[in-house]
């Protein structure tokens, strides 16, 4: 009697360490798997929009996948481990039936690719930025500068970009500037107007007496005139376009997303030898006029030290894990994309490839 019970126990004890097991490792496998699946999409995320760019640079074929769901199957499989005596306590010894225990299990991903449609996408590729997100971008976070600079190319007749004249470009660099410098100080903030639905307008608050200067600088720039000696708060519209006649506001003419990303791409690194076999043209210099400037590296060996790097005819292309403001540029660049992407995936009737791994 004394041996049944003391069986029955054991089976009771390793059945509870199973339980106790499976119990623990729903919770675990969700820590690591989720973070392992959003570290590699957000990883082959940034390596789809770097290939871009320098297939761009290459006038390459591209192609677009985005992940449109990841479905992880775990499957367990327990098994008992331990030791039984049978007879009596005085005959144990060499009597001892062993029993296996443990639980394993395995993780087969089902990962659901949605190839982006070339007309699908043709729309939102050409668009220019909406004023919606040019009034998002520029409100969030410290970086109004470099977002000025990458999503618009005309701001009351200041132009930036490669096509602009140099006093132009040192022109629009520094009306930039002085809202960035404004609109860390809070004098300087982008709000919605009531009226029409949906405006935007620069808010220029509070720079009396201290911050005249720049404030009068800034509307000398957009050749705006406004009566400063009131020190009132200055309301400028904000419209999309050019500046027509006897509008008194800020018209800002944007970039679509192709033409951020062919602007990124001719700051690509090229080798010189695919230079001198025709592959692919040679850098147009830059004058350094305040314009961000997204530095990829070309490198015959897997680079060091890379934030994001990808491998393209026979070479490496990466931008370094140093080089902040070029992090920071292809940052925003990548979000811009990826929202165009996402929104362009979600509206077409494309197939869906899905692929089991094992």
């Amino acid at each position: 009697m004394g041996t049944r019970t003391d069986t029955r126990l054991l089976g009771l004890a390793i059945a509870a360490a199973l339980l106790g097991g499976c119990q623990q490792l729903g919770p675990r496998s969700l820590a690591a798997g989720r973070s392992a699946y959003n570290d590699v999409i957000a990883r082959t995320g940034s390596e789809q929009t770097l290939d871009l760019i320098v297939r761009m640079r290459y006038a390459d074929p591209i192609g677009l996948l985005t992940v449109s769901s990841v479905t992880a199957n775990m499957q367990f499989a327990a098994k008992a481990e331990g030791q039984a005596g049978i007879g009596p306590e005085s005959s144990y010894a060499g009597n001892l039936v062993p029993f296996a225990g443990g639980i394993t299990y395995e993780d087969n991903p089902t990962i659901s690719y949605t190839p982006v449609d070339g007309q699908a996408f043709l729309g939102g590729w050409l668009t220019p930025v909406s004023l919606d997100v040019l009034a998002l971008a520029l409100q969030t976070g410290g970086a109004t500068r470099t977002r000025l600079s990458l999503l618009v190319h005309d701001m009351n007749g200041l132009r930036s970009g490669r096509s602009a004249k140099p006093s132009q470009r040192a022109d629009f660099a520094r009306a930039a500037e002085l809202i960035a410098g404004l609109q860390k100080l809070d004098i300087a903030t982008w709000v919605q107007r009531p009226t029409p639905p949906g405006g935007y307008a620069l808010l220029l608050s509070d720079y009396a007496p201290d911050h005249s200067a720049e404030v009068a600088e800034l509307l000398g720039l957009f050749g705006l005139k406004r009566d400063l000696r009131r020190a009132e708060a200055l309301e400028i519209p904000l419209v999309l376009g050019v500046r027509m006649p006897g509008f008194d506001g800020l018209a800002v003419a944007t970039r679509s997303i192709a033409e951020i990303l062919i602007d990124a791409a001719w700051d690509v690194e090229v080798p010189d030898e695919h230079v001198q076999a025709g592959v692919v043209a040679a850098s147009e210099p830059m004058p350094a006029d305040g314009r961000p400037i997204l530095r990829v590296h070309a490198s015959r060996k897997a680079p060091r030290g890379a934030n994001v790097a990808i491998r393209h005819r026979g070479w490496w292309f990466y931008i370094d894990d140093a080089d902040l403001p070029s992090k920071h540029l292809f940052g925003d660049i990548q979000m811009l994309f990826l929202s165009r992407l996402s929104d362009v995936s979600r509206s077409q009737p494309a197939p869906v490839l899905t692929i089991p791994v094992k």
